[in-house]
């Protein structure tokens, strides 16, 4: 468990803090802050017959976010989870419609990573049923605790879930889960054999990604891969943050650096602004990695970022 956000608490929450209301409008007024890149949609904003308490947007993973506020430890945490996330996920045109409207944006709908979709739940505590099955259902859904200190000082603690998750196996893609939400599992061998887009990386472009692969596993040993269906992503052990992300095409390497601060990876020749451009993968900044001259290029650059998310996270 680590800290995650400091905040100093205002009067009028004071004694009634405990209540769910409080907290939620404690989180809106500040998701910024609290979280990195989240930006507040729209409160309790009813689609079919769930009533999600806050709808926020993830602009850099450029993905949806809902997040339920406890009072108390509560036993429908995990099925709310995946009741939340099948909306998501089955309701993608309502959300995007809702985003449009409240932000005044033009996203469509296969602009957005739905793979990066996530459910957070933050209360006093939790049972450790709860905690131990968030991480055996194979959803993305994080648990945080928010405690009340003296002086009005409010600290948010991720908890982190050490028990293995369910894993799909690769001979078997698909898990139903309550026979009504379906878990995909993407394989690195199958995005490399072009099992998910049309285009398969010839030898040369495959050997290269293996390299530049290498080099971020060996060089950055706080994260971790994970296989999306349209990119390869490094994501922080700590947090899940994205680090940087990989697009393998046909004859070159697309590296997305996972920001969207600027000046954290500087513009140049080998770097350009990617914001207003159509493109997979989570952040603002991308170079096209053609050689192993490139990957050299590249590590200091996601070094940068690594030091902006993981280390300062784990410093915290």
């Amino acid at each position: 468990m680590g800290k995650f956000a400091e905040l100093k608490d205002n009067k009028e929450h004071g004694k009634y803090f405990n209540y769910e209301k409080a907290i939620q409008e404690l989180i809106e007024n500040n998701i910024g802050v609290i979280f990195n890149g989240l930006e507040f949609v729209k409160s309790e904003y009813q689609i079919d017959d769930l009533r999600p308490d806050t709808i926020a947007f993830d602009v850099e993973r450029k993905s949806f976010v809902i997040i339920e506020y406890k009072n108390v430890a509560n036993k429908s945490v995990i099925d709310q989870g995946i009741s939340y996330y099948q909306l998501l996920q089955e309701k993608k045109e309502a959300f995007v419609l809702l985003y449009n409207k409240e932000k005044g944006k033009l996203y469509n709908v296969e602009e957005i990573n739905w793979d990066e979709t996530r459910v957070i739940f933050i209360a006093p505590s939790f049972t450790v049923h709860q905690v131990k099955a968030s991480g055996y259902v194979g959803l993305p859904i994080e648990l945080y605790e928010i405690k009340k200190f003296e002086d009005e000082i409010i600290i948010l603690n991720k908890i982190e879930n050490k028990s293995t998750p369910l894993i799909v196996s690769a001979s078997k893609k698909k898990t139903k889960i309550k026979s009504s939400i379906v878990i995909t599992e993407y394989n690195e061998d199958d995005y490399l054999s072009g099992k998910y887009d049309t285009q398969m990386p010839t030898t040369q472009t495959r050997y290269l990604y293996e390299r530049l692969k290498a080099e971020i596993l060996r060089n950055f040993d706080k994260l971790e891969q994970k296989q999306k269906k349209k990119y390869v992503g490094f994501y922080s052990k700590e947090d899940g943050s994205a680090v940087c992300t990989v697009e393998v095409r046909k004859h070159k390497i697309m590296l997305t650096y996972s920001t969207i601060k600027k000046g954290i990876v500087p513009l140049s020749d080998f770097v350009r602004d990617v914001s207003k451009i159509g493109h997979w993968g989570v952040g603002h900044f991308q170079s096209e990695v053609k050689n192993e001259e490139d990957i050299k290029k590249s590590l200091p650059l996601i070094q940068k970022v690594y030091e902006l998310k993981v280390k300062s996270y784990t410093t915290n």
